[in-house]
């Protein structure tokens, strides 16, 4: 049997999976075993996931799902061991480990695979298994690590200076308007920055003013939902035109009046809501410099993951608003997929006295 062609293929379901005590099981006998070393690290890095590979699933196979999508284009960030959801990387010589990942912020919620259950595997849901490699190209170590669990420990992946996006498939998108949109609530924000459900906004105050309070997401749906949906944008205008034309009547429908100076495009669109208005007529949305994938304080209340996005489903040939999405920046990736306009990768240094400390182990999480 093609060990590596098999591992292409992803599981049924998550719970189909190896558990991490399994993993270290059965990784032990690689401890000591000889490995190819060329000094070329990506042939020698695809020659440690090919044992990896190989050794796993010749015990034990998990399920292959029988639908899936893989969602990022062309597979950029997707591991290549999908069968464990496994990124594997080779460890050798220096003070620190450089732990590059191409292509996906490690441990953001962002579907790489689409299992079609009503499952996703997550960028946070890879577990990368490390080996390190002696002097006599002998596997010295092995640690199988969450992403969580690397952030926890030794800090955040490094943010790539590149614009992100996010493609909503066509397939979701008419799921999401059949329902008659997709609202998910401010689960995270403390209740005393959310204002009341009669809160009145006074004219005076400008969608750019830095809040006290924000509405609640279900009462921005309450004020906007029947004025958007069924409404049109006009086709004429740029897609970052259409953008402000969408902008200006949500914060009219909210109550703001003084929209004359406001539009001039800082993050998010309407601040003194903490909302950010997207336009999605094509499967791929622009998100600009920020983006929930990669967490940043906004303000003392607010990061790009608890600020809430509004999107617009809106047909390209005429116009029209068909659906709405609102919810926190950090409920997009749960059930749909960040990628950027370019390659890029996220980076996090580890000692190396931390794999020294393990040597002739295999360890999860330690």
């Amino acid at each position: 049997m093609n060990y590596i062609e098999e591992g292409k293929n992803p599981p049924k379901s998550k719970s189909a999976l190896s558990t991490p005590e399994e993993l270290v099981e059965a990784l032990k006998p690689l401890i000591g075993q000889k490995i190819p070393m060329t000094g070329k690290s990506r042939t020698d890095g695809s020659n440690f996931r090919k044992i990896v590979t190989n050794h796993l699933l010749s015990k034990y196979m998990p399920t292959a799902a029988d639908e899936y999508e893989i969602v990022p284009p062309k597979q950029k960030g997707v591991p290549a061991f999908l069968r464990e959801y496994i990124d594997t990387y080779i460890v050798t010589t220096g003070d620190s480990y450089n732990l590059q990942v191409w292509n996906r912020n490690p441990n953001s919620a962002s579907v790489q695979v689409d299992l079609k259950n009503g499952e996703a595997l997550l960028a946070s849901d890879v577990r990368f298994v490390l080996g390190k490699i002696n002097a006599d190209n002998c596997i010295e170590t092995i640690i199988i690590m969450t992403p969580d669990y690397i952030e926890n420990r030794f800090g955040k992946f490094g943010k790539p200076t590149v614009k992100q996006q996010l493609i909503i498939s066509n397939k979701k998108r008419e799921a999401i308007i059949r329902k008659g949109g997709m609202v998910i609530t401010d689960f995270q924000l403390p209740r005393e920055i959310l204002a009341c459900d009669d809160e009145i906004i006074n004219e005076e105050v400008s969608i750019k003013d830095e809040p006290n309070k924000v509405l609640p997401i279900e009462i921005i749906e309450e004020r906007i939902k029947d004025k958007l949906v069924g409404g049109k944008l006009d086709i004429s205008l740029s897609t970052k035109q259409r953008g402000q034309q969408l902008e200006r009547m949500v914060a009219y429908q909210l109550g703001y009046r003084d929209l004359q100076d406001g539009l001039e495009g800082g993050y998010p669109d309407i601040k003194n809501q903490m909302l950010e208005v997207k336009v999605q007529d094509s499967p791929t949305i622009g998100l600009g410099r920020y983006s929930p994938q990669f967490e940043e304080q906004i303000n003392e209340n607010f990061t790009t993951r608890t600020i809430r996005y509004l999107i617009a489903l809106t047909n390209a040939e005429d116009g029209a608003i068909d659906g709405l999405i609102i919810c926190p920046g950090e409920e997009l990736g749960k059930y749909f997929t960040y990628v950027a306009e370019k390659s890029f990768k996220c980076q996090r240094s580890i000692p190396m006295s931390f794999f020294e400390e393990f040597k002739g182990k295999v360890v999860f999480n330690p």
